[in-house]
């Protein structure tokens, strides 16, 4: 269970700055369009700059979370951290998806399907291993 803490709390602290720097809206374009994720124009208004600088403050909070509770000897906490990352992972699939439905993302956004299949596999076989899986 430490190991996938960590592992995921650095990966999601880190992906808050990159978050961030889509606050610029040509880096933006650059690398939602350009790597065919979307398939319209990434524009940022004012409710867009808002959202993305919560989601990104959101995510450190959440990163250092996982990265610190994988040092915590309190398993119940580890268990439910896990539990909510997992959580998270199985909603932006299912927003992945509906990206797709929509005709809104294009085929880059099979990339995520990917990093989201390895971090719920982990999950799940880190509850197993841990014993509070079945």
């Amino acid at each position: 269970m430490d190991l996938f803490l960590a592992s995921v709390g650095w990966w999601n602290f880190a992906g808050s700055f990159f978050m961030l720097a889509l606050l610029h809206e040509p880096l933006g374009q650059k690398v939602l369009v350009d790597s065919r994720i979307f398939t319209e124009n990434f524009v940022l208004g004012y409710w867009g700059k808002l959202w993305l600088f919560w989601a990104a403050g959101l995510n450190i909070f959440f990163g250092l979370i996982n990265i610190r509770a994988a040092k915590w000897e309190l398993d119940e906490v580890k268990v439910f951290l896990i539990w909510s990352d997992l959580t998270a992972y199985i909603l932006f699939f299912s927003l992945a998806v509906w990206g797709l439905k929509s005709r809104k993302c294009g085929p880059g956004i099979y990339s995520v399907f990917v990093v989201f299949s390895v971090w719920l596999t982990w999950g799940f076989v880190a509850l197993y291993r841990a014993g509070h899986l079945f």
